[in-house]
């Protein structure tokens, strides 16, 4: 049989025209020929086409349900179309097939979603390759037993082209229990206890670093952003903006833009914050968001979506709400082919990316 007619270009122009392709295109063409399948299949070539794709690649909100079958929706549907009237936009939830009940979505990187299931175990999914991935659980962690809480965090450390999973656990007392695994070395490791008394609602990556806006149990005692340093494994303090919504209410953390934000509470909305520099207080700049007005009282899950002409999702109960920022103005999103009851856990991109291959990237 004679070989595929894209087989006879040179290796170095076809690697350049596939790299530009769709994660969900390439999975497809892998059936061309041997030497594409070869070529697709390889670590690095799936880290060039990571590289080159990740900031232009539409975001897909995750939405759990509450009989824990994820499905997405494409965040490119919420832009202005004919199907999207003035009032309302209509979007289509997919089923995302993941090969586990998903309880919980601890957070994503690089198309990567690490998920946890209905025996708290946790896992590496690739939503679009459907690869799956065990994360041990940590040996570091305190034992389950009542008042005890447990969170994760998860991020990419490109000083050391690994992906890692920060494990915190802590009870009614001052320190943080805290261990870090690593995807390239499939183990955990401990590190010292963090003194904090507090809970860690929420996380963002940002930079990264893991970051906590925590909500301290001293009465009176505002609230604390703490970051964890992927590359260094190390917390640091950021001082958050000085503002009275801040210090008095609970905020809440975001994304946009690869920036950390704040927002001053969550029944103040028009009170955010965005950090132009990492790290620096000094660059907490004012976001004008005047107008966000849900048209219910319990909104309780906001997420800033990067790349969409400044929308913002915001969840409230049931509602999913879209609020763009130059226009100053909320558009409700009408889901077509979704479960009705669910929470947004977050995004995440279309990618190539496998914990197999970044495994034999770094070995």
């Amino acid at each position: 049989m004679s070989s595929y007619a894209g087989d006879n270009l040179l290796p170095e122009i076809t690697e350049a025209i596939l790299s530009l392709l769709p994660a969900k295109t390439l999975g497809r063409l892998k059936s061309v020929s041997k030497t594409w399948d070869s070529l697709i299949s390889n670590p690095q070539f799936v880290k060039t086409h990571l590289d080159q794709n990740h900031h232009k690649t539409p975001r897909k909100l995750i939405l759990i349900p509450f009989d824990h079958s994820p499905f997405s929706l494409d965040v490119s549907e919420f832009l202005p179309s004919p199907r999207n009237s003035d009032d309302d936009i209509s979007a289509t939830g997919k089923g995302m097939n993941f090969p586990i009940m998903c309880r919980f979505i601890w957070g994503s990187c690089n198309g990567l979603v690490l998920a946890e299931d209905e025996t708290d175990t946790n896992f590496f999914i690739n939503p679009t390759t459907k690869e799956i991935w065990n994360v041990p659980p940590s040996p570091f962690a305190l034992p389950i037993t009542e008042g005890f809480d447990m969170m994760y965090g998860f991020g990419y450390d490109s000083s050391t082209d690994d992906y890692k999973v920060v494990s915190i656990s802590y009870l009614d007392g001052p320190d943080l229990f805290v261990s870090v695994y690593s995807l390239g070395s499939n183990s955990w490791k401990k590190l010292r206890n963090y003194p904090f008394d507090g809970d860690l609602p929420n996380v963002v990556l940002v930079n990264e670093n893991l970051n906590w806006l925590t909500s301290p149990r001293a009465n009176g005692s505002p609230p604390t952003l703490l970051a964890f340093s992927l590359a260094t494994e190390e917390f640091n303090k950021i001082e958050l903006p000085s503002s009275g919504s801040i210090e008095n209410d609970v905020p809440v953390l975001f994304a946009v833009g690869g920036k950390l934000g704040v927002f001053g509470a969550v029944q103040v909305v028009n009170e955010s914050w965005v950090m132009e520099e990492y790290g620096v207080a000094g660059s907490w700049t004012r976001l004008g968001i005047d107008g966000l007005d849900t048209g219910c009282h319990n909104t309780h899950y906001y997420l800033f979506v990067e790349g969409i002409n400044g929308d913002i999702v915001v969840q409230d109960q049931d509602i999913v709400v879209v609020y763009n920022m130059e226009e100053r103005r909320c558009r409700k999103v009408r889901i077509e082919g979704g479960p009705r009851g669910f929470v947004i856990r977050g995004t995440y991109f279309e990618s190539l990316e496998s914990p197999a291959k970044c495994i034999a990237r770094i070995h």
